[in-house]
């Protein structure tokens, strides 16, 4: 009796193998799928699937001011209840790691926005701080913005602070353009894909942080290891003024402008 060729066997299991894991990669593809929900992007959430803005239940003065800029640029936001720095038994449940407080209910405050992209089965989402401030004509700018942005993505800085300008993306007339990120520092106006909460879920760590939010999703992006773009010059910025003090005390005082502001418009000084 002949005996069988160990050389046809081995193969034999390689290529059972491959097929268990061509199987398995297409049932996961469509796991992710069915799990997306299907949303028709608005011009009141910016061409996005969601807006979240970040607000303590504290600040009533700044969710009025933004009630105001969402009911002049007819946007809909949906306010993200923030971690707060006094909150102890979240801290209990979290620990402090090495950060302050304030940085550490601000880290956790992104990271649970990310939970919930992909709770909500969301396609991705605008993720905006409550001190902000936009250009009056902030839909045309993101209806440009999403013309030129390539398929994949994972985060999308709108608004940002001192970054460096990269490989320009698209061809617009228009004054704000698309470019890959650099170093994007600060978080109160950017944007995340599903696919990059995921990736943010995985690479981040909530229970031990070293870096402030912003830091932590700038090595990532400056590591490769998430694709980013940035959008200069900033349609939307952090609004300062000396009766809206920053619920983050460590965090350094920047000044920006834009071309047409929403809240001068509005009155506001």
């Amino acid at each position: 009796m002949t005996k069988p060729n160990p050389i046809i066997i081995f193969l034999i299991i390689i290529l059972i193998y491959i097929s268990y894991l061509i199987s398995s990669l297409f049932e996961f593809s469509n796991n992710l799928q069915n799990e997306i929900k299907e949303i028709k992007p608005s011009n009141r959430t910016l061409g996005f699937d969601h807006i979240y803005v970040v607000n303590l239940y504290y600040r009533t003065d700044r969710r009025d001011r933004m009630d105001k800029l969402a009911s002049y640029l007819d946007l809909d936001f949906d306010y993200f209840s923030a971690a707060s720095r006094y909150d102890n038994s979240l801290f209990r449940k979290y620990g402090y790691g090495e950060l302050s407080p304030s940085r550490r209910a601000c880290y956790l405050s992104h990271y649970m926005i990310y939970k919930s992209i992909i709770d909500e089965g969301l396609n991705n989402a605008l993720i905006l701080e409550d001190d902000v401030d936009f250009e009056t004509n902030i839909t045309a700018i993101t209806t440009e913005i999403h013309r030129s942005l390539p398929d994949y993505w994972d985060t999308l800085y709108i608004g940002h602070c001192y970054e460096k300008i990269g490989k320009l993306v698209d061809n617009s007339s228009f004054t704000n353009r698309l470019y890959e990120s650099v170093m994007p520092a600060c978080t109160h106006a950017y944007a995340v894909s599903n696919w990059g909460a995921r990736k943010l879920l995985e690479k981040l760590d909530p229970m031990v942080p070293h870096d402030a939010i912003d830091l932590a999703l700038l090595e990532r992006i400056k590591n490769k290891e998430i694709t980013s773009y940035s959008v200069h010059p900033m349609p939307i910025i952090q609004w300062k003024s000396e009766d809206n003090p920053s619920d983050v005390p460590e965090s350094l005082d920047t000044y920006f402008s834009l071309k047409n502001s929403t809240l001068q418009f509005l009155g506001y000084t």
